[in-house]
């Protein structure tokens, strides 16, 4: 095993309270990564609190339910993390993807350590593991456990969610053989994969289905058809009903068109500026009046580089799927990341 994960499998063991949060807007293998910590770790006597952003998504719930308690106040994770003997940041190694908890993860910066598997990282925590070869943190968690001899028991159905949703149920190009090393091992712990299948992908609400109607039919195919283009906006959430955590994987369904190379999803959310607006109004830092928060996800068959064009706008993620924020309007917004992916591709 490399030098990280015997340092970080060290301060864990050393460890008898440990705090846990990943990425805003958190996914499968956050998640997972995180609900499996706070499982083996607690069957391994230690205090384990989960953080979580406004709250656990819709798909997600049934790896904390009836388990554990989640805290999503910023200030109980100012105070919490000042008293635990260990912070781990999962999932992600940026400042960006930390949001608000950016500055309270930096005051306690000796205690934080992290573990990641993106290639776009800052320096975060007195400690970090950050292995983009890895297809999932969850992956790396499985692989942590092993090195602290610690059984994967109930913790195996977190980790295999967590790497499940990060390689498309196996199906995307970072499956590779430590991903299905890992996988081979939970299964031999007993993990149901069928059990997961349907708690993931068969618990839809209908106002979703609703929400996935008015993403194929707004759809749009630039650059000779090689660019699929997806826009929700504040709108289609307000008439179908559906929640902002239930786009997920949405933007993939574009790339069961043949002809498309890469897909984009803009998804609109005025609210949220307006909070963040007046945040910064507070510190005398000063926005364009009627501005949007605009999250923008890319998904890549192989031609272009998303980690690429999410990095010209201040995002990141790997070469076939990345993402980025902005208070750029959504239209202003999806015409040059277009132009962006264009010139790669060069049409």
């Amino acid at each position: 095993m490399t030098n990280p994960i015997r340092k970080i499998a060290k301060r864990i063991s050393s460890s008898n309270s440990i705090l846990w949060l990943t990425h805003v807007h958190p996914d499968g293998d956050g998640l997972g990564a995180g609900a499996a910590l706070s499982i083996a770790a607690g069957a391994a006597g230690k205090k384990v609190i989960p953080f979580v952003v406004e709250h656990v998504p819709w798909r997600y719930k049934f790896l904390f339910d009836h388990k554990f308690p989640v805290i999503s106040a910023q200030s109980d994770f100012a105070t919490t993390a000042a008293e635990v003997d260990l912070v781990v940041v999962l999932d992600t190694c940026s400042h960006s993807q930390l949001g608000d908890l950016d500055a309270p993860v930096e005051a306690v910066k000796d205690k934080v350590v992290v573990i990641d598997h993106h290639a776009t990282h800052d320096e975060i925590g007195s400690l970090r593991w950050v292995d983009p070869t890895a297809a999932a943190t969850g992956v790396m968690m499985e692989e942590l456990f092993d090195e602290l001899g610690w059984p994967l028991g109930d913790a195996g159905e977190a980790l295999a969610t967590a790497i499940l949703s990060d390689t498309g149920w196996l199906r995307f190009a970072n499956t590779d053989s430590r991903c299905m090393t890992a996988m081979g091992r939970l299964l031999d712990a007993g993990v149901e994969l069928d059990v997961i299948y349907r708690q993931m992908y068969q618990a839809d609400r209908i106002e979703r289905l609703k929400l996935f109607g008015r993403v194929l039919d707004g759809m749009e195919l630039v650059c000779d058809g090689k660019v699929a283009v997806m826009s929700l906006r504040d709108s289609d959430f307000e008439q179908t009903g559906a929640r902002r955590d239930e786009t997920e994987n949405l933007i993939n369904e574009a790339l069961r068109l043949k002809s498309v190379e890469v897909a984009i999803m803009l998804i609109e959310n005025s609210t949220e500026c307006s909070a963040s607006s007046a945040k910064d109004s507070e510190k005398n830092s000063v926005k364009n009046a009627g501005s949007y928060l605009v999250r923008v996800s890319l998904r890549s068959r192989s031609l272009v580089d998303v980690a690429q064009v999410a990095a010209e706008f201040g995002g990141g993620g790997h070469s076939r799927a990345a993402g980025l924020k902005s208070d750029e309007n959504i239209d202003a917004l999806k015409q040059r990341v277009v132009e962006s992916i264009a010139k790669k591709l060069q049409v």
